[in-house]
């Protein structure tokens, strides 16, 4: 393999790998939706999961995470524009809550936040559902 492309592929592994979710999703959590995006040519990616769990499920995903409250005065090492819970995109669609919808309230004040450099994973829970999104641009 040639040495300038196997660093490449590695980078581009490590990137990508935030976007699973199977190592810190308790067993036995109903995922009501399940999104995901990924640029062919750029380790660019979005993944968004909504799920069932508890409170105290929810508080030990952010604290495996390493996820921390936002704030409007927290600093971030990107743009804060990321950091934004985008609705389904369907313009045949309005706006529906329900279980099997990506319908998170666009409030961060519930937010909690992981971010490293153009990294984003950020997560609340809200009516009993996690909302978990990761960015990467």
């Amino acid at each position: 393999m040639n040495r300038t492309f196997f660093p490449f592929v590695c980078l581009l592994f490590a990137t990508l790998a935030p976007l699973s979710a199977q190592d810190w999703l308790p067993k036995g959590a109903v995922v009501c939706y399940r999104s995901e995006f990924r640029d062919e040519l750029l380790p660019d990616g979005t993944f968004c999961l909504k799920a069932v769990v508890t409170q105290a499920q929810f508080d030990a995903i952010v604290k495996k995470i390493g996820a921390t409250p936002h704030t409007a005065t927290r600093v971030y090492t990107d743009n804060k524009g990321w950091l934004q819970w985008s609705p389904e995109i369907d313009k045949d669609l309005k706006p529906l809550k329900g279980k099997n919808r990506w319908d998170p309230e666009d409030d961060l004040s519930t937010t909690f936040v992981r971010q490293v450099k153009d990294n984003w994973e950020f997560l609340k829970y809200e009516g009993g559902f996690l909302y978990y999104k990761n960015l990467n641009h």
